[in-house]
């Protein structure tokens, strides 16, 4: 009987398995960073990814991050009695005891697939979103104690918006692509909110909210949800990971699950805020960071739901207008949909505009939700951006 043939080098796979052993290996997820695999034995199963080091151009940097978060979240979930198998991520080291496989230039990575759980692309379930909430909120009192000054920032300026702002401003000056003239109006709208935009950068640069560990990338199927119980597990795919404000996390969440229409629908009309969504996922991350989150960090919750929709906007405006650079196209979408990046940066931007349309309202709700958890803080529902 011949060697079984799988769609990831053997050469790549013998760093971690024995080949025998392996019933399939095949394509997993629907990421766009980085290529993954399911490797299946017959007891277990493992993820294994390459690396993409055109975005993160330090590995070794992105796996101490991880190393260092996990191993802190490893400790407090044994300490709590819980199962850290189902609860955070677990490194299989190479055969050499490595963090890594290095194959051709080529940067390989290996960890337990957590069976006991299951992610979602998209959820109408308000349980499984409040428990999202949960999820997010766990992450950070897990962290509370972690030194975030540890970790490297495997992207530099990953959310600083101003720093955004200015390369938007480049790339226009630039117009690589000379198409400048199809978005003007969504040039306009970016450009009569830029003093709007640096206000989590300046609280903390003047330390008013503390530097903590972020995820970064806080979208629903990142967070792992028990298959059994529904509850929360945890957070996956942790390659963002670096100092940040928590108001990034939560507000991405936001963005990403509390809209009413998929990220790249182009009929602007579908494009709102989901009320009851905004209220279960911010019930459930204030449950878990009560404690930990300071005032100032509450005061700036909704803020931060438009500055996350805003920041994403105009990057998905900047890509267009380079070339689809960064967000590169897949074949069928420059078939199909070549202007995908235009269609998303102007559903962001509806969306970051919704937010804003409904500040008090949403305000009304966190205050309702404070009072419900016996926070003493109340907002100023007259407060605008």
């Amino acid at each position: 009987m011949g060697r079984k043939k799988f769609p990831l080098p053997n050469v790549v796979l013998s760093e971690y398995f024995k080949l025998e052993n392996i019933i399939d290996v095949y394509p997993y997820g629907n990421g766009h960073i980085n290529h993954t695999y399911l490797v299946e034995f017959p007891t277990c199963k493992y993820i294994i990814q390459r690396i993409n080091d055109d975005v993160f151009a330090n590995p070794f940097a992105v796996m101490n991050n991880i190393e260092l978060v996990t191993s802190h979240i490893r400790k407090n979930v044994i300490y709590n009695g819980q199962d850290a198998r189902t609860c955070v991520l677990t490194t299989i080291l190479t055969k050499y005891g490595q963090t890594m496989a290095i194959v051709n230039d080529e940067y390989w990575r290996c960890t337990r697939f957590i069976e006991e759980g299951i992610t979602y692309d998209y959820t109408d379930n308000p349980e499984i979103f409040e428990e999202a909430g949960r999820a997010v909120g766990l992450f950070q009192r897990h962290l509370d104690t972690f030194q975030a000054r540890l970790l490297v920032d495997t992207i530099k300026n990953f959310h600083n918006t101003p720093n955004r702002y200015n390369t938007f401003l480049d790339t226009i000056k630039i117009n690589r692509v000379d198409r400048v003239k199809e978005c003007l109006k969504e040039i306009d709208f970016v450009n009569e909110r830029k003093n709007k935009i640096d206000v989590i950068i300046k609280l903390l640069h003047e330390r008013k909210i503390p530097r903590r560990v972020t995820h970064n990338d806080t979208k629903l199927n990142n967070i792992m949800i028990d298959k059994v119980t529904n509850k929360a597990l945890g957070l996956i795919d942790l390659d963002t990971v670096m100092k940040g404000s928590l108001l990034y996390d939560y507000g991405d969440a936001l963005r990403c699950g509390a809209s009413t229409a998929e990220e790249d629908d182009v009929n602007l009309d579908n494009v709102k805020v989901n009320m009851e969504f905004f209220k279960v996922f911010t019930r459930g991350y204030l449950s878990e960071v009560k404690g930990i989150i300071v005032d100032e960090e509450i005061k700036k919750l909704v803020y931060s739901f438009f500055l996350m929709c805003f920041e994403v906007g105009m990057r998905f405006l900047t890509d267009y207008i380079d070339g689809d650079r960064y967000f590169k196209l897949t074949h069928e979408q420059k078939q199909k949909r070549p202007n995908i990046n235009l269609e998303r940066a102007k559903n962001q931007l509806k969306l970051a505009y919704e937010v804003e349309k409904n500040y008090q309202e949403l305000t009304t709700i966190v205050n309702e939700i404070l009072s419900q958890l016996g926070y003493r803080i109340v907002l100023d529902p007259e407060e605008i951006i």
